[in-house]
């Protein structure tokens, strides 16, 4: 799905957006300057403050204010970005070294230290409480989400792991993205509320479809190598519904596959195959779905318009469901 295409004043928007984002860094020392232009404007989707700004214009103009709030989510996404490719030792990250390969790991772990506490000096200059209390209880679930994942999603994890997880690594800033926007456009607090929840279940089941494409779908696909959350040992929904729910040959099969140190690509065929087989990618599929109707029900009650046509396409369209099985 092209974004520019699901509002006709986004290109406008995104591009201001791009150019305030640059203009907070212009000021620093030369190296900092560097890292932090090209980590924050090797553009990905800009999903989240696109969330943001269409969420106001449900209510309201998309002016300097909103597009301040706007990057402060999009340095957030950035900075757990930075960390993110230091965890898992990623190469590359949209096409492009990954900051650890470039500017080595201390200076990105501090990167990712800078941009997250650049959000909250914007949030300050502002000082609007509830936007305040959004970002710093964002910010903490985030962290703990992130720490939990690293030791929590074993191949015996309970499922319930896994959506505690995703929801404060991914769901909650899309949710508190679209909140901002609320308020930013005055908007009334059941509407509020429910472009938050809009904003959680787009999140959902935008993580859910990312873990599965992670095993799925090839690099060339997805713009990062093929199975990561595997090689980090993260079992992710999948698996862990192959693991609950296969005979238990296949379970021991893929037990075997989780204890090697590194798979072979026929074993990782093999892999994906009993993942498949068990009806982890069915099942995963069909929670994207539900979080997809959970999120476009949640805008019913939005003031039709142009900006709840564009989240409704949003949320409709941005998850590569045309793999979901037929049976689904």
């Amino acid at each position: 799905m092209a974004l520019h295409t699901l509002h006709p004043s986004l290109p406008e928007w995104t591009t201001a957006l791009d150019a305030h984002l640059q203009s907070l860094f212009t000021d620093e020392y030369a190296l900092l300057y560097e890292a932090s232009v090209a980590v924050v404007g090797s553009r990905g989707k800009r999903l989240r403050p696109v969330m943001l700004m269409l969420a106001t214009s449900c209510y309201g103009a998309v002016d300097t204010r909103v597009l301040h709030y706007a990057a402060a989510v999009e340095l957030i996404h950035a900075a757990s970005l930075v960390h993110d490719d230091v965890v898992d030792e990623a190469d590359s990250r949209r096409g492009v070294p990954a900051a650890h390969r470039r500017w080595g790991t201390k200076f990105s772990v501090l990167l990712g230290d800078y941009l997250l506490a650049r959000v909250f000096e914007l949030a300050a200059e502002e000082s609007v409480p509830a936007i305040m209390r959004l970002l710093s209880s964002t910010a903490t679930d985030m962290g703990r989400a992130v720490t939990m994942e690293l030791t929590a999603l074993t191949i015996d994890a309970a499922e319930s792991t896994y959506w505690t997880i995703i929801r404060g690594k991914t769901a909650t800033l899309f949710g508190a993205s679209a909140a901002i926007g609320a308020i930013l456009g005055n908007a009334p607090a059941a509407d509020a509320r429910a472009l938050l929840a809009t904003g959680e279940a787009f999140g959902y089941a935008f993580q859910v479809a990312d873990d599965l494409l992670d095993l799925q779908a090839g690099e060339s696909e997805r713009g990062k190598p093929q199975g990561i959350d595997w090689h980090q040992r993260r079992a992710t929904l999948p698996l862990l519904y192959a693991v609950q729910h296969a005979p238990g040959a296949v379970v021991a099969e893929l037990r075997r596959l989780w204890g090697l140190e590194a798979l072979s690509p026929e074993e990782f065929a093999l892999l994906r195959h009993l993942v498949e087989a068990a009806g982890g990618f069915d099942y995963g599929w069909r929670k994207v779905k539900e979080y997809q109707d959970t999120a476009c029900a949640n805008l019913e009650i939005i003031p039709a318009g142009e900006g709840r046509d564009a989240l409704l396409r949003a949320c409709r369209e941005s998850f590569p469901l045309p793999v979901l099985p037929a049976s689904s």
